[in-house]
């Protein structure tokens, strides 16, 4: 009976001591993975840097700490992406306002008097529906900063 008391208590021990140098390996590996994210962030691959993190994430569910830091890293990345989105869109809605208003204008003079074309009336279009989208991709972006930034202070 002694002998099986302690037979069971020895592999409670051996299985005590494989959990926990598994969880140290994970922690470890899920730490590498958090750092490679780190690295990719500081290089300004925000794309990759957040795939990192949901390798992370899939890869290490018990790796608490290390989902901790990445998740902030995650909301930092995501948010330089957007804000980076929102620069290069404002840019462009700029031009293609400006682009668009002068055509609009050129094609409405001639739209009065009867002489604009089927392919200039298409364009003025063209630029409008381009102009819209660029508003769109720009309205939703300062909408994710904006629950990105809302995030982060929880």
């Amino acid at each position: 009976m002694k002998a099986l008391h302690f037979t069971a208590m020895l592999a409670f021990c051996a299985t005590l001591a494989v959990t926990g140098c598994g969880e140290n390996a994970t922690e470890k590996k899920a730490g590498e993975l958090l750092e490679q994210a780190q690295q990719l962030f500081d290089k300004g691959d925000y794309v990759k840097a957040t795939a990192a993190i949901d390798s992370l994430r899939k890869n290490f569910p018990e790796a608490l700490e290390a989902r901790k830091k990445g998740l902030r890293l995650y909301q930092e990345a995501e948010l330089k992406r957007a804000q980076g989105i929102v620069e290069r869109a404002d840019t462009a809605l700029q031009h293609v306002e400006r682009e668009y208003q002068e055509m609009k204008a050129q094609v409405d003079k001639l739209r009065e008097t009867g002489a604009a074309t089927v392919e200039q009336l298409r364009a003025v279009n063209l630029m409008r529906v381009k102009r819209d989208s660029l508003k769109t991709v720009f309205d939703v972006e300062c909408a994710k900063i904006k629950y990105i930034k809302k995030k982060m202070e929880e």
